[in-house]
């Protein structure tokens, strides 16, 4: 039973003490006044009467009429005369008279009372003795209505108590519902804090909560932040800022082995050719300043379009890298443009010289190879006669994914949406021990019947720039549920920060999930890393509305902000997956070890599970286990 129940019991038991209380000691002390009240009546009616009997002639009719008036002018239940020798002379008995108050009220409080007794005289002697008894029939009455009067009052005090009982309860236990939401909260993963309230008791166990919200939340910003200085340190150039060698070249393969989200890329490789010269005129510290704003100047391009990134592959050369389908020679004289226009500080006499390669990239590339061909193709370059250029690799390939013109990637799309062509990919992510957690559940959609079945990374990119994200997500939600209705196993879904950003999409899933709450713990939602902290607060909303139907919340390609993990300490996630970029060739990386047993101790620590994506082979998924690793995926994982 609730406090709150507890609580009103006891109100209403004390209401019940002091009113029945009150109710009865009223009742018992009217009847204690009524009683002495008819007994002094009963004294003084009877001494009236034998008075006025002894100054009367003493015949029966006289006497008869004197007591017949006396009887009919009162409320009398009888008057008697009875001779010295105690033989009845005459009398009177009302009959007639009845109480209002029911027989069970006056078996309860019966009102016991003396008859009223005088002698009568008749001169000196004594003539008779007079018996005279009121009516009890009226007392009754009387106690019966006041009763009446006083339960009334007691019933109408009894509901005021109950409403102001009400309001003062309300109060004191406002505070220990925030107190249960906190501890609910917890219990959920959800680390948050509450203002502390004025009550003694509670504010005690207030104060605890908080301090270990706030201690949780300390550990994983102080720890997120220690993991992003040493993931910096480990995969990026200290003199730019643009990811090293190695990181680049693992964060380019890891795209492109990913088929659901990659179909074609381009790569841009920029070699600074008078490099040298630089340094030898203007010193260590000014050629770091130029490098640095080279780095910036990159990192600002890629900002402005989030499908790109950009490395420092060595001293001279510096690469950026499309995850979409670009135009190679575009987006090269885009770079080139910006390179060209960079002036060396207080050196307008020394320009900088750069000359560029691009190629486009499919799922068939390996970044290594990629790379050694362009830097081939800079080698070729003769830079003596020459500053500036841009060579395309294979200029002629058009990508595939553009031989189709907008309208009719919105008909195909449309009509593949509207006609369901769409189906799942399963691939397995499981536990340490081989259990299976949950399917990652990529979408293949078929533009047109009986067509191919297309990966995401083959249409989504024109579902992005159609705005037909929303109903995307929302078809493979549908779709989601009619599989699992029908016995599928757990499914991951990819949830864009389009739909995320959409309250629409959520009341939709919603209204999808309600009446099938039985199946909604077997329903885990993916939203990718820059989609969270890129909406935040949306994504906080998203999580509140689907976790309490029971669904799980997890975020995917967890590796770029990683400081600004700390901000999930009250979101109640189930867990994260840690991007194939820090997974490729862990077990050969102490850096990365060290950064993503630190990943996992962070989601350990508000009770998140940490899963590896793109796991690929045996040693990977040993390394894995001894960091402490929760769940794996990727081309490695076998699952039957």
């Amino acid at each position: 039973m609730s406090l709150n129940k507890k609580l009103w019991l006891a109100i209403i038991y004390i209401l019940i003490l002091s009113s029945g209380g009150s109710f009865v000691l009223s009742t018992l002390f009217s009847k204690y006044y009524l009683e002495e009240q008819l007994q002094v009546k009963n004294i003084d009616n009877a001494n009236s009467l034998a008075l006025s009997m002894s100054q009367l002639p003493k015949d029966s009719a006289t006497i008869d009429l004197l007591i017949s008036a006396q009887f009919d002018a009162g409320h009398y239940e009888y008057i008697g005369l009875f001779n010295p020798l105690g033989e009845l002379l005459t009398e009177r008995v009302n009959t007639q008279s009845q109480t209002k108050a029911p027989a069970w009220f006056t078996r309860i409080f019966t009102i016991k009372i003396q008859t009223g007794v005088a002698e009568v005289q008749d001169g000196w002697s004594q003539y008779g003795t007079l018996k005279v008894r009121s009516n009890l029939n009226f007392a009754y009455d009387k106690l019966w209505e006041s009763t009446l009067f006083i339960a009334l009052w007691s019933l109408v005090i009894g509901l005021f108590s109950c409403y102001v009982g009400s309001q003062t309860l309300r109060k004191i236990l406002d505070p220990l519902k925030d107190i249960v939401n906190q501890a609910t909260a917890i219990g959920e993963n959800r680390f948050i804090t509450i203002e502390e309230p004025k009550t003694t008791e509670f504010k005690a166990v207030v104060s605890a909560m908080n301090t270990l919200s706030n201690r949780i939340k300390n550990n994983v910003q102080d720890e997120s932040l220690r993991l992003e200085k040493l993931r910096y340190q480990a995969n990026f150039d200290q003199i730019t800022g643009l990811m090293n060698h190695h990181y680049f070249i693992k964060s380019m393969d890891s795209n492109i082995a990913h088929e659901e989200h990659f179909n074609q890329g381009v790569l841009i490789i920029s070699r600074l050719t008078n490099l040298h010269l630089i340094d030898q005129s203007m010193g260590y510290e000014e050629t770091n300043a130029f490098l640095k704003l080279i780095g910036e100047t990159l990192e600002n391009a890629c900002k402005s379009q989030p499908s790109l990134f950009a490395g420092r592959l060595n001293g001279t050369d510096f690469a950026l890298f499309s995850t979409t389908a670009l135009d190679p020679y575009a987006l090269g004289n885009q770079i080139k443009s910006l390179l060209e226009k960079l002036h060396i500080p207080s050196h307008s006499e020394l320009d900088a010289r750069f000359i560029s390669a691009a190629t486009q990239v499919t799922k068939s590339d390996i970044a290594t190879k990629l790379v050694a061909r362009l830097d081939s193709a800079l080698d070729e370059i003769d830079v003596s006669v020459s500053e500036h250029i841009l060579h395309i690799i294979n200029e002629d390939a058009i990508p595939s994914d553009l031989e189709l013109s907008r309208i009719e990637w919105e008909i195909l799309l449309n009509s593949a949406f509207t006609n369901k062509r769409i189906k799942f990919q399963h691939y397995p992510v499981v536990n340490q021990m081989g259990e299976l957690i949950h399917f990652e559940s990529p979408v293949r959609l078929q533009l047109q019947k009986n067509a191919n079945w297309l990966c995401a990374g083959e249409f989504l990119v024109w579902a992005h720039q159609l705005n037909l994200m929303s109903r995307l997500d929302e078809l493979v939600v549908e779709t989601a549920i009619e599989s699992l209705s029908i016995g599928a196993h757990p499914i991951g879904l990819n949830v864009s920060a389009e739909a995320l950003c959409d309250a629409n999409f959520t009341e939709k899933v919603v209204k999808l999930i309600e009446p099938n709450l039985s199946i909604a713990h077997l329903l885990y939602f993916e939203v990718p890393e820059k989609g969270v902290f890129d909406h935040f607060s949306a994504f906080k909303r998203f999580c509140t509305t689907l976790k309490s139907l029971g669904c799980k919340i997890g975020i995917e390609h967890v590796g770029s902000r990683i400081s600004s993990l700390g901000e999930l300490h009250d979101v109640g996630l189930d867990y994260i997956k840690i991007d194939a970029s820090l997974i490729r060739d862990i077990h050969q990386n102490e850096a990365n070890k060290t950064l993503l047993g630190g990943l996992c101790m962070i989601a350990h620590s508000i009770g998140v599970l940490a899963i590896a994506e793109g796991v690929q082979t045996i040693s990977e998924i040993e390394a894995l286990k001894l960091i402490g690793i929760d769940g794996m995926t990727g081309p490695g994982i076998k699952f039957s």
